[in-house]
């Protein structure tokens, strides 16, 4: 890009992030904080909880700069975890549950980590994740177990503890490394410093000034950069949180009856297993406020149809990890714009740049490109990807889209996504789009496939709501009626279900891996 980003507004804080939680507990009183399971507790309470954590991690050593990963589920003992691991000024290496033992060696071997905490249930996977690496010093569990080399903390943490003031950090020491799912390759360490979550916070609250008090869920993983986020502004607003452990589809529409739930940030798959419960209309969720959709493209139609069945407002936000889950979004009385992720976000710049990093005027598509106090420091151990997607002080997304002429973000592909077909760029969402559109189809992922004549060819692999049925003709001819006949798929494939991964984002490579063979039909 021909310039580097104007300076941005910059959350003035040296402080480590980890005093936040005490300055909200001075603004807003002791409150009902948690709701897990069938127990609660107080902000307070859980400070209490954090600073048992905190003793136990400082007996192991572990000092400001230490990386610590954690490998929980959505629990109290997963929040407190983030209050603990910062108030020592340490690195929390967060990593959600479905991981394997060689994801969890590579994060272990990659970024050193001193100490690795999780759960009984899981604590034979970071056993064998652990094997063999000298770096990891402790191995330390929430709970009995009998897996050898683990060591139970219960007991410890049933000890009093006093609230302590954090560790002083400087702005640009690191908080976390946010490792990616490695849908594209092995995962890489996403450095994010204390002043990125302190202006992600900032951002998105300054987007949302006067939310109204309700309940907020959490469905998707904590330890996940838009679950962790989020978890975080419910802090930040004074609200209560509902953690579920589990994404289970009857257990959210009775917690939303049961605490009068308001907010629940979701991803867009999530959306369409509770918009097809059968046993949906047995609950009242009459105290939903609004639905928050990221992680993904949210299709215009299960937006509206999702609106139209619980009178909630369902709108969608852009982030990533590298810019600690905010990029764009809409404030909570700005009118939804269809198609649209919203616009920039406070303190967050968005550029739409071409093949030579060239800005582009209005409505012309090219690669988004972000900068802002709270985009990522890098990547941890890889300064080759880290020149690459940070190159010029623009963090290029590798997303496709464009700004409309009032600055709202259209997002319409990953750049690798794209399908070239005879030398006609064709973006797989604009397919998409047409194929949520049918009465039948669930869920929907096109991709391209070799081909001798074009070089590509489209390809729809249709997953299709329980109990309805269409066939691959029907599905085409339905295509045809919303594109022009060179994007009609040539090939629609029905599956049971797309995979995914761990957030519920449809794995496209995984789909390309196992359709391409398609092709050659």
């Amino acid at each position: 890009m021909s310039a580097s980003p104007k300076l941005l507004p910059h959350v003035n804080s040296s402080a480590n992030v980890a005093q936040l939680e005490l300055e909200y507990l001075e603004t807003f009183g002791t409150y009902t904080r948690l709701h897990y399971e069938n127990r609660s507790c107080t902000n307070f309470e859980e400070l209490l909880h954090a600073a048992r954590l905190t003793r136990v991690l400082r007996d192991r050593g572990v000092l400001p700069g230490d990386r610590v990963l954690v490998l929980l589920p959505n629990t109290p003992d997963l929040t407190a975890s983030f209050q603990a691991i910062w108030t020592l000024g340490a690195v929390m290496c967060p990593l959600m549950p479905q991981w394997t033992a060689a994801e969890i060696a590579h994060v272990l071997n990659d970024s050193g980590a001193k100490v690795a905490l999780t759960c009984p249930a899981l604590a034979a996977r970071v056993r064998d994740a652990a094997q063999g690496i000298a770096t990891v010093e402790h191995r330390l569990v929430l709970g009995e177990t009998d897996v050898p080399s683990m060591e139970d903390i219960s007991l410890e943490l049933e000890s009093p503890a006093s609230v302590e003031t954090p560790v002083n950090r400087s702005p640009e020491d690191l908080a976390l490394l946010l490792y990616t799912s490695g849908t594209t390759a092995e995962p890489k360490g996403v450095m994010i410093t204390h002043a990125n979550v302190a202006a992600a916070i900032e951002s998105a609250d300054a987007l949302n000034p006067d939310l109204p008090c309700h309940p907020m869920l959490h469905v998707l993983p904590l330890t996940h950069v838009f679950g962790m986020l989020m978890l975080k502004l419910a802090n930040c607003w004074g609200l209560t949180s509902v953690l579920l452990r589990d994404f289970d589809p009857l257990m959210i529409f009775e917690t939303i009856e049961r605490y009068q739930v308001g907010y629940m940030p979701v991803v867009p798959t999530m959306l369409v297993y509770l918009l097809h419960l059968p046993e949906r209309g047995k609950f009242s969720c009459s105290s939903l406020y609004r639905v928050t959709s990221g992680g993904a493209s949210l299709p215009e139609k299960l937006r509206v149809d999702f609106e139209s069945a619980f009178h909630c407002r369902v709108d969608q936000g852009y982030g990533m990890s590298e810019s600690v889950a905010i990029a764009t979004g809409y404030g909570d009385h700005e009118e939804y714009r269809p198609g649209s992720a919203g616009h920039s976000e406070p303190g967050v710049e968005v550029r739409i740049a071409d093949s030579h990093n060239e800005p582009v005027p209005p409505l012309v598509p090219g690669e988004i490109c972000l900068a802002g106090a709270n985009i990522a420091a890098g990547y941890w151990n890889n300064p080759a990807a880290t020149q690459e997607a940070f190159a010029g002080g623009w963090f290029h997304t590798g997303d496709i889209g464009y700004l409309d002429s009032d600055g709202y973000l259209h997002i319409t592909d990953r750049k690798k996504d794209l399908i070239i077909k005879g030398g006609e760029n064709i973006s797989p969402r604009e397919i998409e789009e047409a194929l949520y559109l049918h009465p039948a189809v669930a869920e929907a992922a096109v991709i391209g496939v070799p081909d001798v004549l074009f070089g590509e060819e489209i390809c729809a692999v249709v997953q299709l709501k329980p109990g309805l049925n269409a066939s691959a003709e029907e599905v085409r001819s339905h295509v045809a009626q919303h594109v022009t006949r060179f994007k009609v798929p040539r090939d629609v494939v029905f599956q049971a279900a797309l995979p995914k991964n761990s957030t519920g984002k449809i794995q496209k490579r995984a789909i390309r891996e196992k359709f391409a063979a398609v092709s050659a039909a």
